[in-house]
C-alpha cells in the first residue's frame, strides 16, 4: 500500500512539475488590438519573441486572480495568444482584466505592477 501511495505522489509531482514548466517553454506572443470581441483591426498585430518580455506577461496570465460571477463585458482593447491559449485584455496603467477565450464567462484580474507593466508594452 505504501509503494502505491509514493508511486501516486511521484507521478503527480512530475506531472504538475512539467505542466508548470510549459508556460516557461513559449517563444512568441502574439497581440492584437480590437475593435469587438469578434472583430481585429486590420494590421494590428504585434508579435513579441523577446524571452524575458514572453515570460514576464505569460506570468502575469497566469497568476491574475479569478473574480466570482458570470460577467458581462464592453468589447475588449486586445486579444492575446501565446502556445495554446487566448485571451481577451482589457487594460490600463491601474488595472487589468483578462477572460480565457474557452471560458468567457468569467474573468481574471492582474495585479497592479502586472498591469502597469503590461500598459506600458502595449503603449
Amino acid at each position: 500500500m505504501k509503494k502505491w501511495s509514493l508511486l501516486f505522489i511521484l507521478v503527480v509531482f512530475t506531472l504538475s512539475f512539467v505542466g508548470g514548466c510549459s508556460s516557461e517553454n513559449i517563444e512568441k506572443l502574439d497581440v492584437y488590438e480590437m475593435e469587438s470581441f469578434s472583430v481585429i483591426k486590420k494590421e494590428s498585430l504585434t508579435s513579441y519573441t523577446d524571452s524575458q518580455v514572453v515570460s514576464q506577461l505569460v506570468k502575469a496570465f497566469k497568476k491574475a486572480k479569478k473574480e466570482p460571477g458570470i460577467v458581462d463585458m464592453a468589447d475588449p482593447d486586445y486579444k492575446v495568444e501565446f502556445g495554446e491559449e487566448s485571451y481577451y485584455l482589457w487594460i490600463s496603467k491601474e488595472q487589468g482584466t483578462i477572460m480565457n477565450l474557452d471560458d468567457t464567462n468569467f474573468i481574471y484580474t492582474l495585479s497592479q505592477s502586472s498591469s502597469k507593466k503590461i500598459y506600458e508594452l502595449l503603449n
